[in-house]
């Protein structure tokens, strides 16, 4: 499990350069390929190259953090890789210089919008000609599947610096799919935060990858769980009024369907001293069918 352990506004940044140091180890396979994710040759594809093509243009495809990288054959001599997008569109091209055998696409990060999921077709060209051409598939599948209060939870990475790090939150988000997602913000329904704001949603900017295969752990970076103005001063939540009600958080990202957890809240207690308690929670995405837990 990957843990985004920064809780400020603008999260972790994703350095490129490293990001391409990783190559050998963060491949994701090509459509149809049955070879190690981290060692993928286009020769094992099964899409078929255009006509005339040289199935050994490409050593390597495959995503590596937030760009997607092409190695060729060192023995290739092309001009330019195209990247068309699953509509069959030009999503981006890249020349190639001579003596370089290495291109990327980034197609995720703070300065991206992210890309469609599908198929991408990776094609080769020289004097105008196709000479090669693969197809990679990238499916990120996104699910937020726990949502934890800190004061419930002390023995996780909390920013204890800060007075109110007990009312704050951090929830999990699995990726299951074959390829990254890039997580922008976070956007919180009805959490006690928001009634005190007397705000129905509130949102806060995040910037953590998500990784194929892996969970990553998002912390906020405002005590979600307070219910009462600083210091006691102003607006606070009327807890002897609500009974229970739900509390959904939302996770705003660039690739794939924006992931949802809702948890219901009982308040209690006065207004002057309320009392939260954690009755039920469970993902809300439609394709989810796991039972709810409520653990949190």
């Amino acid at each position: 499990m990957s843990e985004n352990t920064t809780s400020s506004n603008h999260g972790r940044c994703i350095d490129r350069r490293t990001a391409l140091t990783g190559l050998s180890g963060a491949i994701i396979t090509l459509a149809g390929c049955s070879s190690s994710p981290s060692e993928t040759n286009s020769t094992s594809s099964s899409t078929s190259p255009a006509s005339g093509s040289d199935t050994n243009v490409f050593e390597r495809v495959g995503m590596v953090e937030t760009d997607l990288v092409v190695k060729l054959a060192s023995d290739t001599e092309v001009d330019s890789v195209n990247l068309l997008n699953p509509a069959g569109d030009m999503n981006a091209l890249q020349q190639v210089q001579e003596g370089v055998t290495q291109v990327s696409f980034q197609l995720l990060g703070e300065t991206e919008d992210g890309y469609t999921p599908g198929d991408y077709r990776v094609v080769a060209v020289a004097s105008d000609e196709t000479i090669g051409e693969t197809t990679i598939s990238l499916q990120p599948e996104l699910m937020i599947t726990d949502l934890k209060w800190a004061r419930n939870h002390p023995d996780m990475a909390w920013e204890r610096d800060r007075s109110t790090w007990e009312q704050h939150a951090a929830f999990t988000i699995e990726n299951t799919g074959n390829a990254p997602s890039f997580l922008t913000k976070t956007r919180w329904s009805n959490a006690p935060l928001c009634r005190v704001k007397s705000q129905e949603t509130m949102e806060f900017g995040h910037g953590a990858l998500l990784p194929a295969g892996e969970a990553t752990v998002v912390y906020s970076s405002a005590p979600i769980y307070q219910t009462e103005g600083r210091l006691g001063m102003g607006a606070h939540v009327n807890c002897d009024e609500l009974g229970t009600a739900p509390l959904t958080v939302t996770g705003v990202v660039q690739a794939g369907v924006n992931p949802s957890y809702s948890q219901i809240i009982e308040y209690g207690g006065t207004n002057n001293s309320c009392e939260l308690s954690i009755v039920d929670g469970g993902p809300t995405d439609p394709a989810q069918t796991t039972s709810n837990r409520s653990d949190a």
